[in-house]
């Protein structure tokens, strides 16, 4: 008998001052998250006339103003124990944001980037021990791909492994890499786009650097230059992905610069019915060699796919579809809570790993989910549980860092647009 997904409650539930649209948890304060909202200001109407403004009602005409957005940054902080979220920080911001990420590494884990609705690239630092009350700090911002407004950053991803290498997506449809110095300076490392889609680019996600097996190794890579795979999704219903070389000894100046190549083709791999928005590569390798990458669409589905690299500008073989599953909304996000796998991987094609999932679903809330599978090929997504009070799109939820192990409940945050609704539930 099959096992239905549990119905999920909220323990607090609370409504935010504008609209969120991406959400955090500090990995160097666990008890700390952070909000990022969009707001769109409503038009507003000018009277012209040919000289300019006018007071004279029978000389004059409307002129609608060009749209405008703002946001803001709001720190929360959860009790250790009691189901209590606390306001910390409310820090405005001049255009909307779209994205935010913690820096994955140790030593700069309270480093926080987010992306927004005129181009621009701002870092800041979240220290709740040093200044309690107002613990986030802007470090610096800027706008790495000139200086108009029309452009939209809609995503960025920090590569897991090489610390200064930053990834953002635009409305105008690229895909981007950008070296980010000690200094939290910003610069280009291609004078082209890394990707290019036909509509906008949703959002961006580096594989792991994992080892290659010796049958694969590519002689062409020279020494010093590293080899990485970087996927992206766009609203042209298209999965895209790319092998890379960053040479890092001529990425260490304070200018742009091209140390980064992109000698191969762009590869596609099919299946989405529309738009891709969310991309999440798991650190697995099959024992064919291929790549298990999970990915959303506006299409309500999740997908797993197994994925091999690129040699010398081919694919060994094509991109396969392992596993799909409607989750009854737009998947927006995919968070990994934790991956168990064996500690050697690859020994045995009947050896099992699993990853558990949270997904932001749009209209749909959130699903707590089960991938699991061998190192054959087989693959199966099971939905555990699904948080529904939400009653407008949920676009951003996370999971408290370290409540995931030792058996203690699963602590999650999500939110909700149009209703500005945040939320905080256990599984």
């Amino acid at each position: 008998m099959e096992v239905k997904d549990r119905e999920i409650v909220s323990l607090r539930s609370l409504v935010l001052d504008l609209p969120p649209s991406c959400i955090e948890f500090c990995p160097a304060h666990p008890d700390h998250f952070v909000v990022g909202t969009y707001n769109l200001r409503k038009e507003e109407s000018a009277v012209v006339d040919n000289g300019g403004v006018s007071d004279d009602e029978d000389c004059h005409e409307n002129v609608k103003k060009p749209q405008s957005r703002n946001g803001s940054l709001v720190v929360f902080r959860l009790a250790e124990k009691a189901d209590d979220i606390s306001h910390v920080q409310t820090l405005s911001y001049p255009s909307a944001l779209l994205d935010l990420h913690f820096h994955p590494h140790q030593d700069k884990h309270e480093v926080l980037a987010t992306v927004s609705s005129t181009g621009t690239l701002s870092f800041f630092q979240l220290s709740p021990r040093q200044l309690p009350s107002r613990p986030l700090v802007e470090l610096t911002s800027h706008k790495p791909l000139g200086e108009g407004e029309s452009v939209l950053f809609l995503s960025c991803a920090w590569h897991p492994s090489l610390a200064h290498l930053l990834a953002i997506t635009t409305s105008d449809y690229q895909v981007h890499i950008l070296r980010i110095d000690d200094s939290w300076g910003a610069h280009q490392t291609s004078s082209s786009p890394i990707i290019a889609h036909t509509l906008e680019a949703w959002t961006v996600a580096f594989s792991p650097l994992l080892g290659i097996s010796q049958d694969e190794t590519d002689d062409t890579v020279p020494e010093g230059v590293c080899e990485l795979t970087i996927y992206s999704g766009g609203d042209d219903s298209k999965l895209l992905s790319t092998t890379c070389f960053y040479n890092s000894r001529e990425g260490n100046n304070d200018s742009d610069d091209d140390s980064m190549t992109v000698p191969y083709p762009i590869v596609t791999t099919k299946g989405h019915t529309a738009g891709v928005t969310a991309i999440l590569p798991l650190s697995l390798t099959l024992l064919d060699g291929s790549r298990i990458v999970a990915t959303g669409s506006y299409d309500d589905c999740l997908r797993i796919y197994s994925i091999h690299r690129q040699v010398g500008g081919i694919m060994i073989r094509p991109p396969k579809l392992l596993a799909e599953e409607n989750l009854g909304g737009g998947v927006w996000r995919l968070k990994l809570v934790k991956l168990e796998k064996p500690s050697k991987e690859g020994t045995a094609s009947q050896t099992c790993w699993s990853a558990l999932i949270l997904a932001s679903c749009m209209h749909a809330g959130s699903r707590i989910l089960e991938i699991s599978g061998d190192y054959s090929g087989f693959c199966q997504i099971k939905v555990l549980g699904r948080f529904e009070e939400h009653k407008s799109m949920n676009y951003g939820s996370d999971c408290q860092p370290g409540t995931e192990s030792n058996g203690q409940p699963l602590r999650c945050v999500s939110t909700s647009f149009y209703d500005r609704l945040l939320c905080l539930w256990e599984f």
